[in-house]
């Protein structure tokens, strides 16, 4: 009798369980190859769908409506016939291995806590399960996977102790290691979903949707594309290009290294988007590496640095990964579905995306998220301005960045001007290379393009709003153009009212209350201005702090973090356009409340600190920056918040959720100390960025008044779809208190998608948004990453 997995609903051909257990078994020890897992992945793929070798499923998926989807239980079976093998063996090696496949099976369509409320081993009980196994066991010792996975077993088993003897040299405690061996099941995971929805998909299309890539000669085209670009710079003598060229040869002969983590350290303006990327190329092409990765905090940063790489890439072989990719290509259904496709799998060569989809690859419960985590291995992974990553998330990145470096082959390049000392943290340092700087010492770099300077501006009690903008027009009639940077949008809102009226200014007010399209505009208008020497004043959030091209000639900056002030003066003199060193004033704003942004507090007393501390006035210099970011870090209970705490009233955190998981398994399951893990809780608590806002589309212009109107209208799904996506160019995410101030003014209403019940989104009134402030009821809160 023929077993099936799948039919194809476009010609009802069939594909039988074995068929697609052997693919997709193939798949995944591809997937894994670079841990030297490739046998225990290829028994997952063998044993995955085994359960599917039942009368039950087979008359489930040819249509009996006795049964509905998720009722029949098919992952048991394949954990199962490896818990009996175990059993039936005293080695413990091969109880370790076959425990460690087994519940990649189980968690194959989703994350497991592998202890329950009740303290109940959660692997034991459901490889316990009969649910028709004798007849399932006995349909597959009839096939040939049987003999596949038999013929394996030993090989398998060396594999996984082989790779936890690598985790144990990197583990100087119990936590640590735990947590290692849940990244190992997680990247496992991975490659097991991944191969089994690649096979799935290709099935039901009829087609292959694996894309290879001769990398060896990518590396060398675009090597060649990128060597063409900087010949155009070569024959430069000014002593900022000279500098630009050490930079980016030095980065290039670093490549000749073994490099599992280093930072580049490179200051505004000294080319460290080409130097990284040269670099890449070539270590890629020296060592084999078949993917680069760049990870960027914002948006800014991230399309103007993709535009780069796709120029020297090509269109084919990159991928742009981030949520406004969706609303530019929208109306095109044929690039919409290959973008798609290729944002789930993640099987470009060169990908450009965003810290957030980078750390959700990494922590995220979405299987979308898992899907993609074994596609960080054999990689070269950039990670610009890495001191954007959120306090919480400190020690889960530097855990994960050893993971990737030391078990999956990949090379991480932490990249910054301001570098956090991740390697001196107390609990779970980085393990950093022992020459790791890529460009040895930065001095004479720093020095090179010195433009600004940055001056603290004491006073007693601090500034309120009519005194900082009284200091703002004082220096904007100095210095002609002014970037004013504060903390909140209410704050922005405030001084932007000051000082609107400024005698021969053109003043603009930027901030997340405005957006995407509006505040592109902003920009646009605000360096077209500067460029004709017409005089601007900008006030803003820390929006426009990084990656932005823009260039004042003086900048005023809220206390915040020396990091923060370190960006803000990445926009002032950019260029050296101006023939002398430039201002950059750190003024304490007292009016400015900051409500529950504790962070900023913190950085603030951290920041104050430094300032009385530091006897040569360089703010800036990378010995003060560290200094900054070591006392940041271990200040007042910041210690604890680095390990992700899941409330300010609980000790639970989610680097306990992922290693150890005391509070389950101690004294209660003592077996499972190591393999106790709550995946699936600390994926459903893992953020980014904090979700306690809502998406309003604001009726912004003519294009976003008609999208609102056709939202409302009788659309079909697909439309519908379309809409929402063309949408997010129009949409301002507000927090709960500005929502809540809006339905109080009666400003936002919700429509139900083409009269869906399920689908309904928010849109704001006509005369709650404006030119000027975007929404103009607007909560305290600060900027945040992008998706």
């Amino acid at each position: 009798m023929k077993y099936t997995a799948h039919i194809r609903s476009t010609d009802k051909k069939e594909q039988s369980v074995e068929e697609h257990c052997k693919r997709t078994a193939t798949l995944a020890s591809e997937y894994a190859k670079t841990t030297g897992l490739e046998k225990a992945a290829r028994i997952a793929g063998f044993l995955h769908d085994i359960g599917k070798l039942s009368s039950v499923f087979n008359s489930y998926i040819h249509g009996d409506n006795s049964y509905k989807r998720g009722d029949i239980d098919h992952s048991f079976a394949g954990a199962r016939y490896l818990k009996v093998l175990s059993v039936q063996s005293d080695d413990k090696n091969m109880n370790k291995a076959f425990s460690l496949i087994g519940r990649v099976i189980l968690a194959h369509h989703g994350l497991r806590d592998w202890v329950n409320d009740d303290s109940e081993d959660i692997y034991d009980i459901r490889t316990k399960k009969e649910n028709y196994y004798a007849e399932i066991l006995e349909n597959f010792q009839s096939t040939e996977l049987s003999r596949n996975v038999n013929q394996e077993l030993i090989e398998a088993v060396r594999e996984v102790t082989t790779v936890r003897s690598e985790l144990r040299k990197i583990s100087d405690n119990k936590e640590k290691f735990a947590f290692y061996l849940g990244m190992l099941e997680r990247f496992l995971l991975s490659c097991l979903i991944d191969a089994d929805r690649t096979d799935t998909a290709d099935f039901m299309s009829d087609s292959e949707t694996e894309t290879e890539f001769d990398t060896k000669q990518l590396w060398k085209d675009m090597q060649n594309r990128l060597n063409e670009k900087l010949n155009r710079f070569s024959s430069r003598t000014d002593d900022i290009s000279i500098q630009r060229r050490s930079i980016s040869d030095r980065c290039f002969e670093y490549a000749s290294n073994e490099v599992r983590i280093c930072k580049l350290i490179v200051p505004t303006g000294g080319g460290k988007t080409l130097s990284s990327l040269r670099f890449a190329i070539e270590y890629a092409k020296q060592h084999d590496l078949k993917k680069i990765i760049y990870i960027a905090p914002f948006m800014s940063i991230l399309e103007q640095n993709s535009d780069e790489i796709r120029s020297i890439a090509g269109e084919e072989a990159f991928l742009e990964h981030h949520s406004d990719m969706l609303a530019d290509i929208a109306d095109n259904d044929e690039k919409l579905n290959e973008y798609e496709l290729r944002t789930e799998k993640w099987d470009s060569p060169v990908i450009a995306t965003t810290m957030v989809q980078f750390l959700n690859s990494l922590f995220s419960g979405k299987t979308s998220s898992i899907r993609r985590m074994h596609r960080l291995s054999d990689a070269v992974i950039i990670i610009d301005e890495v001191q954007s990553i959120p306090l919480k998330c400190v020690y889960l990145f530097n855990l994960a960045m050893n993971f990737l470096s030391q078990v999956c082959g990949s090379t991480i390049v932490l990249c910054s001007a301001t570098q956090p000392p991740f390697e001196l943290l107390n609990e779970f340092p980085m393990i950093l290379d022992k020459n790791d700087s890529m460009t040895g010492e930065t001095t004479d770099d720093f020095n090179a393009f010195r433009r600004t300077e940055l001056i603290y501006q004491e006073k007693n009690g601090g500034f309120s709003y009519d005194e900082t903008a009284d200091f703002c027009r004082d220096k904007f009639q100095k210095h002609g153009s002014l970037l004013v940077v504060v903390n909140t949008k209410s704050s922005a809102k405030e001084l932007y009212s000051r000082l609107s009226d400024t005698e021969n200014a053109h003043v603009f007010h930027l901030s997340t209350n405005m957006c995407p399209q509006h505040r592109r505009k902003c920009i646009n208008d605000i360096k077209e201005k500067l460029s004709e020497n017409i005089p601007v004043i900008c006030v803003t959030t820390q929006l426009i702090e990084a990656g932005v091209d823009i260039s004042f000639g003086c900048v005023v900056r809220s206390l915040a973090g020396l990091d923060n002030a370190a960006q803000a003066a990445g926009r002032c003199n950019r260029n050296g356009e101006h023939n002398e060193i430039c201002p950059v004033y750190i003024l304490h704003i007292w009016e400015e409340k900051l409500g529950s942004l504790v962070e900023i507090k913190n950085a603030q007393n951290v920041s104050r600190e430094m300032f009385c501390m530091s006897e040569d006035k360089d703010y800036l210099s990378v010995e003060v920056l560290s200094a900054y970011f070591r006392k940041l870090y271990t200040s007042g209970s910041n210690d604890r918040k680095l390990r992700y705490p899941l409330s300010e009233t609980t000790d639970q955190d989610l680097i306990n959720l992922l290693s150890l998981n005391k509070h389950r398994v101690k004294n209660r399951c003592p077996h499972l100390e190591f393999c106790g893990q709550a995946f699936k809780k600390a994926g459903g608590f893992f953020e980014v960025i904090d979700s306690d806002t809502r998406a309003v589309i604001v009726p912004y212009n003519d294009d976003a008044k008609e999208i609102i109107t056709a939202l409302g209208s009788e659309q079909s799904p697909k439309e519908i779809a379309k809409l929402l996506r063309k949408a997010q160019k129009y949409s301002v995410n507000i927090y709960s208190g500005t929502q809540q101030k809006l339905e109080n003014e009666a400003a936002i209403y919700d429509i139900k998608c083409g009269n869906s019940e399920k689908s309904v989104v928010t849109i704001l009134n006509d005369g709650f948004y404006n030119e000027k402030f975007g929404i103009t009821v607007e909560g305290g809160l600060h900027e945040v990453l992008i998706l």
